[in-house]
């Protein structure tokens, strides 16, 4: 499903244009590979690795099918999407499943992983975040709101 909300984040945040040799869905975490000959896009791919230049994909959830809506988005493979640089402070909400490893709890500290975020017990460096506040969606059922830090 992958749905996002971006609920604070900065106008003048970083974003990348990115392309994956895979379909995403919106709230993955994505390491950034070589630039690609257009000179704008970088290729794309599903990591948690924060060794990796990792953005937080959350392209415009755009379709003209019908019957569709924005939990049915995918980008598909090859095509133009966008990556964001989080930073300390900024504030994004994703669905359950976006929660790829542990429970999604009030409290919980989560790191970037492939599939979204995974709750962690351990403290960490480097890009985490803590869950602030479950909410429930009319269209997406429970989104976990999530305020970063480093």
């Amino acid at each position: 499903m992958g749905y996002v909300r971006l609920d604070k984040i900065k106008s003048t945040a970083h974003i990348e244009t990115i392309v994956a040799n895979q379909d995403l869905v919106n709230g993955q975490f994505v390491a950034l590979g070589q630039l690609q000959a257009d000179g704008e896009a970088r290729s794309a791919t599903p990591s948690g690795d924060q060794a990796e230049e990792l953005v937080f994909h959350a392209s415009v959830p755009l379709t003209y099918e019908d019957r569709t809506n924005e939990l049915d988005f995918v980008l598909k493979a090859g095509k133009e999407g966008r990556g964001y640089v989080l930073e300390q402070g900024d504030i994004v909400s994703v669905s359950e499943d976006l929660i790829a490893v542990g429970e999604l709890a009030e409290n919980a500290i989560v790191v970037p992983h492939a599939d979204g975020f995974a709750v962690t017990s351990e403290p960490t460096t480097g890009l985490h975040g803590k869950i602030i506040a479950v909410e429930t969606d009319m269209i997406a059922g429970k989104l976990a709101v999530i305020r970063l830090g480093k």
